[in-house]
C-alpha cells in the first residue's frame, strides 16, 4: 500500500450549513432533480443530515430520484475537486439506502467534467440497513486536473438494465426513497484495499468496530489512519481478535501479506 493522505473530505459530521467540506476544497451538486432530504420535527434539526458511519457521526441524505423506468445513470450526488498540484488519486465513499430507495448505483468519475466513466464494471448493490463502500485507485488523467468530479447515481437493476429494484426484499422502489452519503474523500496516493484490487482474502471480519478487530488470516498487520500514519502493529491469527479500544473513532485501514498477496481493508472505528 502506497503512503496515502487525505487530500479533499466530506464527512458531515458538523452538520454543516451550506454543506461542505470537512477536509480540503470542493462542492457538491445534486444533479438529476435530487434534493436534500431535510429532517424536520420536533426532534430534527431542520436540515439534510442523518446518522452516519459510524452511527456516532452524520450523513449527508438525499432524495426525489427518477421514476420507475426513468432516467437510469442521471440522478444523485456531484463532488467537484480540483485535483492540481496532485497527482495520484484515490477516492472512497460510503452509500446507504432506504428500503424503497435504488438498490444499484454507480460510482464515476470525470476529468472533463462532461465524460463521465465508471470506476467499476459493474454498480454497487446495495443491502438493507448497511453502509456500502465503494474505493478506487483513478488514472493518471485524474491527478493535476482541475475538471476532476466523483458522483454516484441510481442505475437500473442490470439483471433487465430498464427497471430500478428497492432495496428492502419485500419493498417496491419509490422515487421518494432516500439515499445517504458519507465519508467522501479523495485521497493524495494509491490505495490497495479489497474493493479495488478484487481480492476474496477476508483479512478482517469485523469491517465496523467497537474494541476489537476480528481477523480470518494469519498475518502481520498494520492499522493506518486516514492522514498515512501506522497507529498499531500486530501479528495476527485466523480467528483472533486485536485490542484496538485505544484508538479515536473514524475511518482506518488495516493492511497486510496474506500468502503473497497484498491485502487492505477500510474499517470503521465506532
Amino acid at each position: 500500500m502506497s503512503a496515502q493522505t487525505v487530500f479533499t473530505q466530506w464527512n458531515f459530521d458538523a452538520s454543516p450549513s451550506p454543506v461542505a467540506t470537512s477536509t480540503g476544497v470542493g462542492t457538491i451538486t445534486l444533479i438529476g432533480g435530487v434534493v436534500e432530504n431535510t429532517q424536520t420535527g420536533t426532534t430534527a434539526c431542520n436540515c439534510p443530515y442523518v446518522s452516519g458511519n459510524p452511527n456516532t457521526g452524520k450523513a449527508y441524505t438525499t432524495k426525489t430520484y427518477p421514476a420507475q423506468g426513468t432516467a437510469s445513470g442521471t440522478a444523485g450526488i456531484q463532488f467537484s475537486v480540483s485535483t492540481v498540484g496532485v497527482s495520484a488519486i484515490s477516492a472512497s465513499v460510503d452509500v446507504y439506502g432506504s428500503n424503497t430507495a435504488s438498490k444499484y448505483v454507480q460510482v464515476q468519475y470525470t476529468t472533463d467534467g462532461s465524460t463521465w466513466i465508471n470506476v467499476t464494471a459493474t454498480p454497487t448493490s446495495l443491502a438493507p440497513s448497511t453502509w456500502s463502500t465503494v474505493a478506487t485507485n483513478l488514472p493518471a488523467t485524474a491527478g493535476n486536473n482541475a475538471n476532476f468530479a466523483l458522483r454516484v447515481v441510481s442505475v437500473f437493476d442490470p439483471a433487465n438494465n430498464t427497471s430500478y429494484s428497492a432495496i428492502g426484499t419485500t419493498s417496491t422502489y419509490a422515487s421518494g426513497g432516500a439515499l445517504r452519503f458519507d465519508n467522501v474523500t479523495i485521497y493524495n496516493g494509491t490505495l490497495a484495499v479489497s474493493d479495488v484490487n478484487g481480492t476474496k482474502v477476508n483479512l478482517v471480519k469485523n469491517t465496523n468496530v467497537g474494541n476489537a478487530i476480528l481477523f480470518g488470516a494469519k498475518a502481520n498487520v498494520q492499522i493506518v489512519n486516514v492522514n498515512g500514519q501506522v497507529v498499531k502493529s500486530a501479528a495476527v491469527s485466523d480467528g483472533t481478535s486485536l485490542d484496538v479500544s485505544s484508538l479515536a473513532k473514524g475511518m482506518y485501514i488495516v493492511t497486510a501479506e496474506v500468502n503473497g498477496e497484498k491485502v487492505s481493508q477500510k474499517i470503521i472505528k465506532n
